[in-house]
């Protein structure tokens, strides 16, 4: 990206009357840090911050469609392969840290579900519970605050970190008191460092809760100081230190601190959120204020299980781009707040140039799910137009995924909300997260999330499959390839040669029938192009329960005896080989009924066969969204049926693929009597 000249927006920001300023300042206070031109908490800047948008030294951004050796990318499959993983290493080394490791996550005692009706006689769920974030007594402790609207189905939730506890954020009396260090602030708790009654509900306007629950979002925070007490000193006490980092003060440049900390809190929650019966694991979205929304974009970039990711004013080593130098800058920042990134990032003070990345690449990192940044006017010091230009910097990959980011590059007026994938608006007020954010931040949800398992462009209904109880009966229009042995024809299925099949059929089951070489499959008579499929199955300990559904013989779910495993891998049930590992592990012992519900969306080829638009699958396994629209483009397994077994008939079903896009479903064979029932297609579109 060539060198970037400073851009006018249509329209100044316009003063707030005084009387609202101050309300506001008041309010944002009481709740959280406020960055200003000098900030309370931190030492004055050595030079005096830029405002003048005159004053803005030229820059140029580092490239962000290269991989790491310099190459362009010009594909969705490239960037995710290459260049993605490039860009986040460059920003664990210079800015984050490195990303700590995944521990398993438990509720410490009971977990608390109370229906409560809440202001306004909003029905809602209150669950609380205290997670162990890890395996050992030394393990920290995270305690979850978590309302659900009353629904008859699992529902988004918003999850974010929050500054004064949770018992802050409600007036709620039955949300427990937080025992961890609070910041001293006299009017959240003024006795102290600890948390009292006096403090309950402080934050309320931070949290709409009644507002989200109504529109049917759940909402879901937990106190950041939980997981790393926001202070120079805080490393020694908090999660770092029983993940084993270093606690002293000559750290390594790459070393993780607080910011790293709290976003991977964050994931650890996702870990718990996405095992509720009442949550829709598919659509938890992360937000964050100010340095939690620095936090929340790390977790999101990091994390791509977070449906949809939410900045909100996060200014420097946030939204903002670093080389404006306008506002906090990367001097004032690391000196003001030493403990929250890592020491490269301090090495970078006042020589911003050097830095190798930039915040448009921590945005990037989003593609292609949804992300929204926001910012407010007269919040300066967090630079809103440079949190809206690292946006329109970061919107080129996700048009390599065929979709539009914001749309334009001019930056808005005031309080006028803008984008498609990424959206963006800049409020009257000042540095806050108020309901206006909030009622932005689910408008932009309700469009990008509420459809993303049927996206508009193809046409097709919501895919909110029912898997209980099983047996489940065919919708309308699905075409039956095998049911329960009963059936006067035989199964839809013929052998790899074209004949028939020699699986038998036992107990009402079409059962595996092992071969030679692991290449006994069968493959379905009805061909489709996107379909919705619903396979019922129970795995075998025998040769670990090893089976698999390949979607046109090119994309296979798995199905392994996986019961058990705190963190599933590609070979595990509900994981995508060689694109992407299960979300959760959602599998039932071996001899129980499991299920399959699968939405493909086939590639799309130009008449040569090549691929010009990726393909998705949306996938549950047993009451869990396993896979949500993971992408793919050309097969990466080597165990194709077209390279295994391969036989004529084989031969031409793949050219059929080629040339038309249309193709049958495979059940694999591999050395396991797996057995299937009630086997169904639902073809969407032309077939």
């Amino acid at each position: 990206m060539g060198t970037i000249t400073a851009m006018q927006p249509p329209s100044a920001p316009r003063p707030l009357p005084i009387l609202l300023r101050l309300a506001t300042v008041a309010l944002a206070i009481a709740c959280g840090p406020t960055p200003a031109p000098t900030p309370a908490n931190a030492a004055e800047p050595k030079t005096p911050a830029i405002y003048d948008e005159a004053a803005v030294p030229p820059y140029a951004l580092p490239e962000l469609l290269v991989g790491p050796d310099g190459a362009a990318i010009t594909t969705a499959d490239d960037w995710l392969e290459i260049a993605r993983p490039h860009h986040l290493e460059t920003l664990e080394r210079f800015i984050y840290g490195r990303r700590l490791p995944e521990v398993p996550v438990t509720p410490f005692g009971e977990v608390e579900r109370t229906p409560v009706t809440l202001p306004g006689d909003v029905p809602a769920v209150r669950v609380q519970a205290r997670l162990r974030l890890g395996a050992t007594p030394a393990a920290p402790t995270v305690d979850v605050l978590l309302y659900l609207p009353k629904a008859t189905q699992p529902v988004p939730v918003f999850l974010e970190l929050n500054f004064q506890g949770n018992h802050a954020q409600h007036p709620d009396r039955g949300i427990r008191l937080t025992t961890s260090w609070l910041p001293r602030n006299p009017r959240v708790n003024p006795d102290g460092n600890q948390a009292t009654d006096a403090s309950r509900g402080a934050c309320t306007h931070r949290w709409p809760v009644e507002q989200m629950l109504s529109r049917g979002y759940g909402m879901a925070t937990a106190y950041y100081g939980d997981i790393y007490a926001d202070r120079p000193d805080g490393r020694a006490a908090s999660a770092l230190a029983a993940l084993g980092r270093p606690l002293g003060t000559d750290l390594p440049a790459d070393e993780p601190n607080a910011i790293a900390a709290w976003a991977w809190g964050l994931s650890r929650i996702l870990d718990w959120l996405v095992t509720l019966p009442e949550v829709d694991p598919t659509k938890v979205i992360v937000v964050g204020h100010s340095r939690l929304g620095k936090a929340a974009l790390w977790a999101g970039g990091c994390d791509e299980r977070f449906a949809m990711v939410v900045s909100n004013e996060s200014g420097c080593g946030g939204a903002a781009l670093s080389r404006r130098i306008f506002g906090e800058t990367v001097a004032d920042i690391t000196r003001s707040f030493p403990h929250w990134f890592c020491p490269a990032f301090a090495a970078h003070a006042n020589r911003e140039a050097d830095l190798p990345c930039d915040q448009h690449t921590l945005l990037a990192l989003v593609a292609p799910r949804p992300l929204y940044v926001s910012s407010a006017a007269a919040d300066r010091w967090a630079d809103p137009r440079g949190e809206f230009l690292a946006a329109v910097a970061a919107e080129p990959v996700w048009k390599l995924f065929g979709l539009t980011g914001l749309g334009t590059d001019q930056w808005p007026p005031i309080d006028t909300p803008i984008g498609k994938t990424i959206g963006y608006h800049v409020r009257s007020g000042g540095h806050d997260l108020i309901d206006y954010d909030w009622q932005r931040f689910a408008d932009f949800a309700d469009h990008t999330l509420r459809d993303k398992a049927a996206p508009a462009a193809d046409g097709y209904p919501a895919f909110l499959p029912v898997q209980a109880p099983l047996p489940v009966k065919p919708p309308p229009g699905a075409i039956l390839l095998f049911g329960d042995g009963t059936e006067a024809k035989p199964p839809k299925f013929t052998s790899m040669t074209g004949g028939p099949i020699n699986w038998p059929i036992r107990d009402g089951a079409l059962v595996v029938q092992p071969g030679q070489n692991r290449t006994n499959h069968i493959l379905s008579t009805v061909t489709f192009r996107d379909a919705d499929i619903h396979v019922e199955f129970m795995v075998s300990p025998v040769a670990k329960g090893n089976s698999g559904l390949y979607i046109h013989g090119h994309y296979e779910l798995q199905i392994q005896d996986s019961f058990g495993k705190p963190l599933p891998d590609e070979h595990d049930q509900g994981s995508l080989y060689r694109y992407a590992t299960a979300a959760t592990n959602a599998a039932r012992p071996a001899g129980e009924w499991q299920v399959y519900d699968v939405r493909f969306i086939a590639p799309r080829r130009d008449a040569g066969g090549t691929i010009v638009k990726h393909g998705s699958i949306t996938a549950w396994l047993n009451g869990a969204c396993v896979q949500n629209g993971t992408v793919f483009t050309d097969p990466r397994s080597p165990h194709t049926p077209y390279k295994y077994g391969v036989t004529d008939h084989v031969q031409g079903v793949e050219k059929r693929i080629l040339e038309t896009g249309t193709g049958p479903l495979f059940l694999q064979e591999h050395d396991s009597p797996t057995r299937f029932r009630n086997v169904w297609v639902l073809p969407l579109g032309p077939r």
